[in-house]
């Protein structure tokens, strides 16, 4: 088991938590990343893009949307944080992301207004 005694994480943050800010996190001395909270519902409609122009993972929404992005300088120290109310749906999001990130965090009980509206 890992010890988090000691560590610099940089907490979830909505629309800030993306891999520019993560990466920069990481080389000022972070330990532990997370990303932007993600709905389940909206990853459930992406594909998974390697897109080489940028060595990136890239998850592509069905409008062409980017709404997941990382890359290998933070696989060993990103978390992928997914808001949801369904096990089954949370469960097929993590299969998506799994070979991509080092951890995965579930928010089912986000009081803010844009989860609520998101379906949790």
């Amino acid at each position: 088991m890992s010890s988090f005694t000691n560590k610099v994480i940089l907490a979830p943050m909505v629309r800030i938590g993306t891999l520019p800010t993560r990466l920069l996190a990481l080389r000022y001395g972070a330990d532990l990343v997370y990303s932007e909270e993600l709905i389940d519902h909206k990853m459930l409609q992406c594909r998974r893009v390697v897109n080489p122009i940028l060595d990136s993972i890239d998850f592509i929404s069905t409008n062409g949307k980017c709404v997941f992005r990382t890359c290998k300088a933070e696989r060993d120290q990103i978390v992928f944080q997914m808001g949801t109310s369904d096990a089954k749906r949370a469960l097929e999001v993590s299969k998506l992301v799994e070979n991509d990130v080092a951890g995965i965090d579930i928010n089912m009980g986000c009081p803010k207004e844009f989860s609520l509206k998101g379906g949790m």
